[in-house]
């Protein structure tokens, strides 16, 4: 699973290793323009050591275990402790991490551990800890989230103390981009099986081999890592602080004066923030943004009714005023969409990806055509229902904005409203999510590839695809995209599908939120990109 404040759910999407050495992301730019031409990467390079920082999460963090980060908060702090066996750099490319990679031919891999990789507690990483991890992380009936990503992997073997195979059943070219995020992270076997069920929680902790290591976790105090300075992986820059607590501040007036104050030292923005502006015109703070990566859309679940019909999605598409929503909620830090998955997403052929989004038209309002469509539909008066939490700001300012859509084209709405708590139920259960016709979200991929999201919202069975929604030609289009190792031809197959997606309004995108980092003054070197999602981002910080 995934977000969950504009909640999201487990994404699975591929890209082969050889077909991620794609030109990264626009970059380059300086900080706190509302909606910049050019995207930052990398902020500058640190000089000093920073001490002692302060992380902001939007709420606390739950659990350790790999294979249960479902949101911000887990994959912001997994990312920095345990590796995984590919990694993702800060301009979202894919890598060797702590094994490197051979393909023997379409449906074997071989992964060999890295000289002198070990975990926190001096213990080499053996292909023992791989093969358990990974087996760990296929296991249907397990705890995690993430056996979806190995439905073509037919075996996991060692082949000796530091190579591990795995075979497919058929060539996948979505399997690699995952091992670089969450289900490729690797932890302690012996560690894992003494803990038992008391394993990533507070009371059972971790054991990984990345380039931090956990000095104290308490429920309420957030956590606190230092650098782990037997780290094995001298191809990473040593970070330049002491330590880094990265604690939940779900308040936005507390974010906001910690911010300006320094007590607290950074964020990455994961919802939308009210004082977003205001943080941009104090010298004491900097704001970075990078390209858009994940999507700010309103999930249809409809099985029947108005928003069953894909007229009446795409009649509600035209009615929103999404220039008011990106202005007025995302404070303009966020483009105009023409699809789902916007140009933050494009980790290779990123001329074919723009190509394609190109073709595809903004996404303007346009009442008269959506009444058109609504009288051709045969729907006027007819009642659709929406999924929101008043008790968070940004869930209800997009439930409002949809509301005043749909009356506008002759849509009765009734809201379902349920504690920001229980807004996940609405991806988790399918009494929930079966209870309403949409619901708010913000969904990401695992990398940089836009068949992260669609596969699990427009294939049949998806993790998603909570209305059943499913198309031939789309379905045609992802499972070649899944097999076509040639970069370019991949991503025609996928521009293809996202162009029926669009089409049928399987989803109606909102905005393409941009990735915002916030720190106070003193500080830099942090990725302004998503991948301080998957990838080691704290190692590039320090102070300036």
């Amino acid at each position: 699973m995934r977000s969950r404040t504009t909640v999201v759910l487990a994404v699975t999407a591929g890209l082969a290793l050889a077909a991620c050495t794609g030109a990264p992301p626009p970059s380059a730019s300086g900080s706190g323009s509302s909606a910049p031409t050019e995207f930052t990467v990398l902020t500058p390079a640190p000089t000093t050591d920073a001490g002692a920082l302060t992380w902001a999460l939007y709420r606390e963090l739950q659990t350790l275990d790999p294979i249960q980060a479902f949101d911000y908060p887990e994959n912001t702090v997994d990312s920095l402790l345990c590796d995984a066996l590919l990694r993702q750099a800060p301009d979202m490319t894919i890598g060797d991490g702590l094994a490197t990679l051979k393909q023997v031919d379409p449906t074997t891999l071989q992964f060999t551990i890295k000289p002198g990789a070990a975990f926190w507690d001096g213990k080499p990483v053996t292909s023992d800890d791989v093969v358990f991890s990974l087996k760990r992380a296929a296991d249907p009936k397990g705890v995690g989230y993430y056996a979806g990503t190995f439905t073509r992997v037919k075996e996991i073997k060692a082949l000796d103390t530091s190579t591990v195979q795995l075979t497919l059943s058929e060539p996948d070219q979505w399997l690699l981009g995952e091992l670089s995020a969450t289900p490729g992270m690797v932890v302690e076997k012996a560690f894992v099986e003494k803990a038992g069920d008391k394993f990533g929680t507070v009371q059972g902790l971790t054991m990984c081999s990345g380039p931090f290591m956990i000095e104290s976790w308490s429920t309420g105090q957030g956590i606190t890592v230092v650098p782990n300075t037997a780290y094995w992986d001298s191809s990473l820059p040593k970070p330049k602080f002491t330590k880094m607590t990265l604690q939940g501040i779900s308040d936005e007036a507390a974010l906001t004066a910690g911010l300006q104050s320094g007590t607290i030292s950074g964020t990455f923005l994961a919802n939308p923030l009210a004082t977003l502006g205001q943080l941009r015109s104090n010298p004491d703070v900097q704001v970075f943004q990078g390209a858009p990566f994940a999507t700010d859309a309103m999930v249809v679940s409809a099985t029947k009714g108005p928003m069953a019909d894909a007229r009446v999605r795409q009649a509600l598409s035209y009615a929103l005023d999404r220039k008011g929503i990106i202005s007025t909620l995302w404070h303009g830090a966020g483009l105009l969409p023409h699809a789902l998955e916007a140009q933050g997403t494009w980790g290779s052929a990123q001329e074919v990806f723009q190509a394609g989004y190109d073709a595809l038209p903004p996404l303007e309002q346009d009442l008269a055509k959506a009444k058109e469509l609504i009288k051709a539909a045969g729907v006027e008066g007819q009642k659709v229902v929406i999924g929101t939490s008043s008790g968070s700001n940004s869930i209800n300012a997009e439930a409002l904005a949809y509301r005043t859509a749909a009356e506008s084209i002759g849509l009765k709405v009734e809201f379902k409203d349920v504690s920001p708590d229980n807004f996940i139920n609405f991806f988790i259960d399918p009494a929930a999510w079966g209870s309403v016709d949409m619901f708010p979200t913000t969904n990401y991929g695992d990398y940089a590839d836009p068949s992260a999201l669609y596969k699990t919202m427009a294939l049949e069975g998806g993790s998603q695809d909570f209305s059943g929604w499913s198309d031939p030609a789309v379905t045609a289009a992802l499972d070649a995209a899944r097999a076509e190792p040639d970069a370019a031809k991949r991503a025609q197959h996928v521009v293809d599908a996202q162009k029926i997606i669009t089409e049928q309004m399987v989803w109606i995108p909102t905005a393409s939120p941009n990735t915002v980092l916030v720190m106070h003054k003193g500080l830099t070197g942090a990725p302004a990109t998503f991948s301080y999602m998957f990838g080691p981002w704290a190692v590039y910080l320090g102070g300036s």
